[in-house]
């Protein structure tokens, strides 16, 4: 899933490895290319944060209003960042965006319950319901229009991954023998990837297709968390060593298994990957020094050699996706 270093002030459905940003400082949406470097989004309001990126360019995420709510926020090139709503209540965030424009996150209701939503510009924020429970939010949309994300089951004690297929279907993965599941991400052919319990009640990746069911990714040692796929069914994501530390980001393919995609060189560094293009480039982060204490936001390329794209300025950064024309989007300390 994607990183909730401000969204976890609102809402605590499960816990991912992202850096702890600063109180003081204030991060901006970024979009970066080879060719123009970082470019600073903007804001409407505080601190502002892009999750997704489209064929188009276009780019989701969410930022703080002067009252300190959350709002997603639609950005596009000609017309810069709009403010997309909620669904009635006072806070919004945007995980996902399909190249028709359509948005998927979670928002707020009238009677303060969280719910997931899909969004288009002619249409508006739709509250796309639960299964069963009071919570649900949704991490991605595909070009077919299915989304995927996790809810509260019926009783509210449960966290199960779901698909939602384009007609409005909504299924539960289940998950792979443990209690809870959380889906991050899909693909075009509606391949699932998150992290669920076991048995034992270890946190494990997973990939889910629909003739497949639920696979257990493994690990590097410890716990890992799947949080990106390709169309080629490529997975990225993070997994901690035994041990507790560090962590690491990893690539997963079916034939070669999970890869440790390193650092930028510091031993002990921790490291996350979040985005991978159909061309295996993934987006991600990694701290820059073996007491974890500065993150900027990097790529790794084709040879998956991995590259510190810098920051807005200031002292931290993260990648957190990537389209297939190598265009990067995150956020970075402006100061």
């Amino acid at each position: 899933m994607k990183p909730l270093a401000v969204l976890s002030m609102v809402l605590s459905l499960f816990v991912l490895a992202v850096p702890t940003f600063s109180q003081q400082s204030t991060q901006h949406a970024f979009l970066w290319t080879r060719a123009s470097g970082m470019q600073d989004l903007g804001s409407l309001g505080g601190s502002s944060y892009a999750q997704t990126i489209n064929s188009s360019g276009e780019v989701a995420g969410y930022f703080v209003t002067t009252l300190g709510d959350l709002h997603a926020f639609v950005w596009t090139a000609s017309s810069g960042m709009q403010d997309i709503g909620t669904l009635g209540g006072t806070a919004s965030v945007a995980f996902g965006i399909n190249d028709a424009g359509q948005v998927s996150g979670w928002a707020t209701t009238a009677t303060g319950d969280v719910h997931a939503f899909l969004w288009t510009a002619s249409g508006g924020m739709q509250d796309i319901g639960t299964l069963g429970g009071s919570s649900s939010q949704a991490n991605a949309v595909n070009n077919n229009g299915a989304a995927a994300g996790d809810s509260l089951t019926t009783g509210d004690s449960i966290d199960h991954a779901f698909i939602r297929t384009a007609i409005g279907r909504m299924w539960d993965l289940g998950t792979l023998g443990g209690t809870n599941s959380y889906a991050n991400a899909l693909n075009i052919h509606n391949a699932v990837v998150g992290n669920s319990l076991t048995v034992t009640g270890d946190e494990h990746a997973f990939l889910w297709t629909k003739t497949t069911g639920m696979q257990d990714l493994g690990t590097l040692g410890g716990t890992s968390t799947a949080i990106g796929i390709n169309a080629l069914n490529a997975v990225v994501g993070f997994s901690v060593y035994s041990g507790g530390s560090p962590f690491h980001a990893f690539l997963w393919t079916q034939s070669g298994g999970m890869q440790d995609l390193g650092t930028v060189g510091a031993s002990g560094a921790n490291s996350d990957a979040f985005g991978i293009n159909r061309f295996g480039q993934i987006a991600g982060y990694s701290y820059t020094d073996s007491s974890n204490s500065v993150y900027h936001a990097a790529i790794w390329g084709f040879n998956h050699k991995i590259q510190d794209i810098g920051t807005l300025g200031g002292q931290n950064s993260s990648a957190l996706a990537i389209n297939d024309l190598g265009q990067v989007v995150g956020d970075s300390d402006i100061q």
